[in-house]
């Protein structure tokens, strides 16, 4: 049995051939005829616009893009051709891309992104277009790398923490800015930290009251032992009282025996 149109797979490759060589003329040539071919992929599932903007081809890339490219195709470890670009450094191919859509913000399998790739190849002038087009540059690569961990040239280094230093500035000047258009809103945000919220206001008020209900326990208890303790006092000293009222006939002081004996005599 044969396998697929052997026409069409010809086609494909020959636009893939044009495409890396910068043929523009057999590029078009090959698309009036089978416009289909526009999207087909070579072993490695890698597109004429993946192969045109590897090498740098940008009116090819350009013209790829008029006629329905898909933009955002993976080829394999999902490198689109936007990573292909800035791996290589061509700045207006990553324009033309950039232009018709192409993320500057898709990650390849490994988590490398445009800016990743610019940065790791010191593409000054890549890495500069790149973060003015709000590239992020605290990405981090499945390695746990930023942009700035890959460049190794110190003027990149040098772009990366100025744009580090004016995206941090940015931030606090406008929060500086909403802060001044509605006091409201910076007063309750600084009350945030003071001021508890419903659910700690409920929390307050349960402990409060588990408090208070234990205290009035307590101030029960007390009471009744005060009670009992003051009875028993009072029956102790009616006791006492009365005991101290008896007579005891059959006792006799030293003097009364003394007494008594006199008269006998």
């Amino acid at each position: 049995m044969g396998k697929g149109n052997p026409q069409r797979r010809s086609t494909g490759d020959e636009l893939h051939t044009a495409a890396r060589s910068g043929d523009l003329v057999a590029v078009q040539m090959i698309l009036t005829s089978n416009p289909l071919a526009v999207n087909s992929k070579d072993k490695h599932s890698r597109t004429p616009l993946h192969l045109a903007a590897f090498a740098g081809h940008a009116e090819i890339v350009s013209y790829l893009c008029k006629n329905k490219v898909d933009v955002g195709a993976s080829a394999m470890d999902d490198m689109a051709a936007i990573h292909f670009a800035t791996q290589k450094g061509h700045l207006e191919v990553v324009k033309a891309l950039v232009a018709a859509g192409a993320s500057i913000t898709a990650c390849t399998r490994k988590g490398m992104n445009s800016l990743h790739y610019a940065a790791q190849g010191s593409h000054l002038e890549l890495v500069r277009y790149l973060a003015k087009k709000g590239a992020s540059l605290t990405a981090k690569t499945r390695a746990r790398k930023t942009p700035l961990d890959l460049a190794n040239n110190e003027e990149v280094r040098s772009v990366l923490e100025e744009f580090e230093r004016s995206a941090k500035n940015r931030a606090s000047s406008n929060k500086d800015k909403a802060e001044q258009s509605d006091p409201k809103a910076s007063t309750l945000e600084s009350e945030d930290n003071q001021v508890p919220n419903s659910l700690q206001w409920l929390s307050m008020k349960k402990t409060v009251t588990e408090r208070r209900q234990r205290l009035m326990r307590m101030t029960k208890i007390v009471i009744e032992r005060r009670g009992r303790l003051t009875k028993r006092t009072q029956e102790k000293t009616h006791h006492n009282q009365k005991g101290q009222k008896v007579k005891l006939s059959h006792l006799q002081s030293s003097n009364d025996i003394q007494e008594e004996e006199e008269e006998d005599m």
